[in-house]
């Protein structure tokens, strides 16, 4: 009686289950796999990195060559007011451009009234808070207010003077201005290119 030996019976590969391959793999690098599956871009990635990266560069050294020395509150004005619709564009700089004057108003009387210390600090942010609570039609993203006196008053504690101080928070809020305006103008720019590339895209369907 012979016995059929079975160790050199070929595998056909239609009796393999779909997830076969999957797994021999050792388990770190099903890990790596399950965690690459979840990477999806979001809508208008692209659009949102060049905006940023080119108004940083813009903003970076233009006002570098205006004689700002470290234009960070800029580029930060740039990322929160950066969108490519121009309603929520325009919205955005509206907010912040309320809420940057209304930090810059309550930081500069703290500063004229008590000085620039931890505690005219906390007073005028409570200020800000009670504005921002208060004031009907207030934007939405009211924190942008206290952030701003935040902003100003610790670029005040450099001064040395009230004068200095005064003009350390104006240069804060001119940075403010600044990266919300460029953003703004981003937008401005990249919706006439979409436009005139629909218009001249209607065009060739009207002649062919």
């Amino acid at each position: 009686m012979m016995v059929e030996d079975t160790r050199y019976h070929t595998l056909s590969l239609s009796h393999l289950q779909p997830g076969w391959l999957s797994s021999l793999l050792p388990s770190r690098v099903k890990d790596n796999v399950m965690e690459f599956s979840f990477i999806n871009p979001r809508k208008n990635a692209l659009v949102y990195l060049i905006k940023i990266l080119s108004g940083s560069l813009i903003l970076w050294y233009g006002l570098r060559a205006l004689g700002f020395p470290e234009p960070y509150w800029a580029m930060i004005s740039l990322i929160i007011v950066t969108e490519p619709d121009m309603t929520v564009a325009k919205a955005n700089f509206r907010a912040r451009l309320i809420n940057t004057l209304s930090g810059c108003v309550i930081a500069c009387l703290s500063l004229v009234v008590f000085g620039a210390t931890f505690v005219s600090l906390l007073i005028a942010l409570t200020v800000a808070v009670l504005v921002a609570m208060l004031w009907q039609n207030y934007p939405s993203n009211w924190r942008l207010g206290p952030a701003t006196v935040v902003i100003l008053m610790s670029a005040a504690f450099g001064g040395g003077g009230l004068h200095q101080e005064l003009g350390l928070a104006l240069l804060r809020v001119t940075e403010v201005i600044a990266g919300s305006t460029v953003a703004l103008l981003q937008t401005v720019i990249y919706i006439g290119i979409v436009n005139r590339l629909q218009h001249q895209e209607h065009q060739q369907q009207e002649k062919t």
